[in-house]
């Protein structure tokens, strides 16, 4: 008798702990997956004007520009003064559209779209 109560206490307490572990697993991940509430646009744009007036700084649309240097294509940051990195990509060799965007200063918007530019003309 003695020995079928202990085999019934370890598998009811088995039991429990596997539940509990179940449970407290899928109250993990269900707090992992929850997202912050969208916001109204409006919202968003006051905020980001305020921030912008409370800084005294303009939060520009682009972090690179594309411009010409001794023939070949240079990146800038988005100040336009400091050089990101030169690249061995020969302006005349591009497209003629493209070549008048780097002279005027082609406005890449982020890392992503830099790289896809360096890839594809790259040789």
């Amino acid at each position: 008798m003695r020995k079928t109560n202990s085999i019934r206490l370890i598998f009811v307490l088995g039991a429990v702990l596997c539940c509990g572990a179940y449970g407290g697993g899928y109250y993990y991940m269900q707090q992992q997956r929850q997202e912050p509430q969208p916001q109204a646009a409006e919202q968003i744009l006051a905020e980001d004007e305020n921030e912008i007036m409370e800084s005294g700084t303009v939060v520009l649309p682009y972090e690179y520009i594309l411009k010409e240097e001794d023939g070949f294509v240079a990146v800038y940051y988005a100040d336009g003064e400091t050089l990101y990195d030169n690249t061995a990509i020969v302006v005349e060799q591009l497209p003629g559209r493209l070549q008048a965007e780097i002279r005027a200063g082609k406005q890449i918007s982020n890392e992503t779209e830099l790289y896809n530019f360096l890839e594809n003309y790259s040789s």
